[in-house]
């Protein structure tokens, strides 16, 4: 199991990825994780960006619906299933979160709708990562996903309901917060289908 950050060391965190990708698209009107976007549909995409940035292990959680298991075939990640997708956003983290290895130092949690995200992204934020500490995106003049939390973070992140995430727990804690800037639209995510590219 490689370990995350800026060295490849066994005294370097273990940063897992939790992809949360078991929302219902109610906004896009079909299950928009599954559209084309480069070529590849987007939740697979954004799950090689994960990889690409160093995210190991990376955990995927995934609704019943099949094709999503199948998009994501052959990449190196652990889908896990979330049976009641309608009790909100929460109800994902905790099953990610669950899923982690207990060595797990920190988690990177991130949604799946966001296409312009770069793995050069990802491992700045996980560089950023030290001990205690809640790395959070600042993606223009506001914050967004994905945050990296450490472990000490992980009982508060189970304990959240309905479309409660992860920012209710940043905000309780804003004196561990670290921020890292990026260009603004690079986190933006995709709802509706007129904001899909032509």
């Amino acid at each position: 199991m490689r370990r995350s950050g800026a060295q490849d060391s066994d005294s370097s965190p273990l940063i897992a990825g939790i992809l949360l990708a078991a929302g219902q698209s109610t906004r896009f009107g079909r299950q928009k994780l599954l559209e084309p976007w480069d070529g590849e549909p987007l939740v697979r995409k954004t799950a090689g960006c994960f990889l690409e940035g160093g995210l190991q292990p990376l955990v995927v959680v995934v609704s019943a619906d099949p094709r999503l298991v199948d998009a994501l075939a052959g990449l190196p990640l652990t889908t896990v299933e979330n049976a009641h997708p309608e009790r909100g956003i929460s109800s994902s983290i905790a099953i990610g979160v669950r899923a982690l290895p207990e060595a797990t130092d920190a988690a990177l949690i991130g949604v799946a709708d966001q296409p312009f995200l770069t793995a050069e992204a990802i491992q700045a934020l996980v560089k950023a990562f030290s001990p205690e500490r809640i790395i959070v995106p600042r993606w223009g003049e506001h914050r967004g996903n994905p945050p990296v939390f450490d472990r000490r973070f992980f009982p508060e992140l189970l304990t959240l309901s309905d479309d409660n995430g992860g920012q209710l727990v940043i905000a309780a804690h804003a004196d561990a917060v670290t921020e890292v800037p990026f260009p603004a639209g690079l986190g933006d995510d995709i709802d509706r289908p007129e904001e899909w590219p032509r």
